[in-house]
């Protein structure tokens, strides 16, 4: 499902009354079962499955923002809405500020794939705060559904075409920041990733006996690159959500960016 389609008018609301974590996914039950859209799964039965994917960890991943989400047996559809709160409320965000803004996700647990890209779309435009504040600004569900329209890149279901793509290869020394940078590709529907986890050529060369003793054996460091083949257009919207998260590429010394062209392209891969 494409990020840009995904939002239902009728599931984003500002409600200035929430007090506390319960009522927000009590409240996000409720929404989804008076939608009509889904039959047979009760508003306790949602909320109890919200519960319960809270019970494992909050999805309230700071900067005033969570992503309540649970995955239905038998749900034919995704049903993906917002609830917006004026006060903020303490959800267990990781940064132990209030949260505001509740994007969430109630899909089917036979589409992990379409799954994980709406949670990760989602979870990556909100980074953006100058989005996050017109969010808040807004108070009717068409007007917002246009702004997440605006932040995201239209989908026309067609093949990419070739040889319009580029490779990107993101190395990567910082191990704080590897699972937020995978998600910018986790949550595109056009690219295509895979993690390959690399070494320093010291690594190598300290069990040469030649030159045994110049590094220290103990000592490893965090190396990873994503290669992704991308779409030319999205390629500087990418590289631009790669720097929301950790700032100019040019100013760091533990990341590093390659695009190439692909002038020849043969088959395709499933993500």
């Amino acid at each position: 499902m494409n990020l840009r389609d995904a939002f239902d008018s009728k599931l984003i609301t500002y409600s200035p009354d929430i007090s506390d974590k319960e009522e927000v996914l009590r409240r996000i039950a409720d929404m989804a079962v008076s939608s009509g859209r889904i039959s047979d799964i009760t508003s306790d039965a949602l909320y109890r499955a919200l519960s319960e994917r809270e019970s494992m960890g909050s999805t309230g991943f700071g900067n005033g923002m969570a992503i309540p989400h649970c995955r239905i047996p038998d749900l034919d559809d995704f049903l993906v809405g917002m609830l917006i709160s004026e006060n903020g409320i303490d959800f267990d965000s990781i940064d132990g500020e209030k949260t505001q803004i509740f994007p969430f996700i109630i899909g089917p647990d036979s589409k992990p794939k379409e799954y994980l890209k709406l949670l990760s779309g989602i979870s990556q435009i909100l980074r953006d705060s100058s989005f996050r504040k017109e969010i808040l600004s807004l108070r009717s569900p068409e007007e917002i559904i246009e702004l997440i329209k605006a932040h995201t890149l239209p989908e026309d279901g067609s093949p990419p075409k070739r040889p319009g793509m580029k490779m990107l290869h993101v190395f990567i020394q910082n191990e704080d920041l590897f699972d937020d940078l995978l998600q910018v590709f986790a949550g595109s529907e056009s690219t295509s990733a895979l993690i390959l986890e690399t070494h320093e050529s010291t690594d190598y060369m300290m069990k040469i006996p030649l030159f045994a003793g110049f590094w220290n054996a103990d000592v490893r460091h965090f190396n990873r690159m994503i290669v992704a083949v991308v779409r030319d257009e999205l390629v500087n919207a990418t590289i631009r959500n790669i720097e929301y998260i950790c700032g100019k590429i040019s100013e760091r010394d533990d990341i590093m960016i390659t695009v190439t062209d692909l002038h020849n392209v043969l088959g395709s891969l499933d993500f």
